[in-house]
């Protein structure tokens, strides 16, 4: 679903119409803010997780949109084993397209158990090294998103045998909480790992009042933190493809993917000035709703973000997410040719 001005986006004057949509909804300041030189060309991560059926054709389509797939396709276990659900259909073709793939690779316990006992944690280690060498991977994504420090010695540990396990030009990335109580000895982890992509999304979600997904006075704040410890060239800005829709008064959310935005959000949709994002009130047949979501205007302000603070680039969660729209942005934005 495209919506209001960015249905320009999608005509033969590309770069024309999205400098008249920028100008219309209040993204020139940003634009102006990040200088006048040509810009440079960004990382951009695309997770996938198995949420989606659908193909991933606009990614096929345009494969140099992106410069790494993340899918979601191993767990490690409490005894330091890795559980796989490798979806052969997107590895053929991603292959096919000549895309790199990182896969993520999540704590299947939900508890980081295994990070508690040398002998699992380097066990984690050593599965996930054999298995990016196993299937040619580029590199891999660690996703184990601690809550607190009780684990941070042993995750730094992790990352240091991981490092050795792997080859040198084999690319690890590490997913960051924004708020994680200090779990993270980013000392430590900056001499072990190539890129922190930074979880910016879900400021408000399912469990919360409703709110932006990731409003940009708080993206900004979490960053800015960030930065203070890790090198923005280090960095990949999180941005989320997706959106959440509450019952009024109610943290009961709905996720609604960019692809799937209904008519009714985006006939009442309108631009936040404040949070640099799109909301809708609207009502349905259970009652009144509101929803907050990425759009191509939000999308488009945290990758001039990434520019302006000379980041490594952005990671999007996820690219099953994705329609034609959203693989124009990217190609423009990031300078990337088809």
């Amino acid at each position: 679903m495209v919506h209001g001005k960015f249905k320009q986006w999608l005509s033969k004057s590309l770069v024309v119409t999205i400098a008249l949509a920028l100008s219309g909804c209040g993204l020139g300041a940003r634009a102006a803010k990040s200088g006048s030189q040509a810009p440079s060309k960004l990382q951009v991560v695309a997770f996938w997780a198995n949420d989606v059926s659908t193909p991933l054709t606009y990614l096929y389509s345009h494969p140099h949109a992106i410069t790494d797939l993340a899918p979601f396709w191993y767990s490690v276990d409490a005894y330091g084993g890795l559980s796989a659900h490798v979806n052969t259909t997107i590895l053929q073709q991603a292959q096919k397209a000549h895309i790199p793939i990182t896969p993520l690779v999540n704590d299947g316990t939900g508890t980081q158990a295994f990070l508690d006992n040398p002998v699992t944690r380097v066990a984690a280690a050593r599965n996930i090294a054999d298995m990016v060498g196993k299937m040619h991977f580029q590199g891999v994504n660690i996703d184990f998103e601690p809550a607190h420090t009780r684990v941070v010695n042993q995750l730094s540990g992790f990352m240091i045998d991981l490092r050795d396990f792997l080859p040198r030009s084999d690319t690890i990335t590490i997913d960051i909480v924004p708020h994680s109580g200090g779990a993270y000895n980013y000392g430590v982890l900056g001499r072990e790992v190539n890129q922190f992509i930074l979880m910016s999304y879900d400021e408000h979600d399912d469990g919360s009042l409703e709110g932006p997904v990731a409003g940009m006075p708080w993206v900004e704040n979490i960053l800015k933190r960030l930065m203070t410890v890790v090198p923005a060239s280090k960095i990949d800005l999180g941005i989320a493809l997706y959106g959440y829709s509450w019952p009024i008064g109610s943290t009961n959310a709905q996720t609604i993917p960019y692809n799937a935005v209904t008519p009714a959000m985006d006939q009442h949709a309108v631009w936040s000035q404040q949070y640099q994002e799109t909301y809708a009130r609207y009502d349905t047949s259970s009652g009144p709703r509101i929803a907050w979501w990425e759009s191509l205007q939000g999308m488009n302000q945290k990758i001039l973000l990434a520019k302006q603070d000379h980041l490594a680039g952005v990671a999007l969660w996820h690219i099953g997410y994705a329609n034609n729209a959203v693989m124009q942005l990217l190609l423009h934005q990031i300078g990337s040719q088809p």
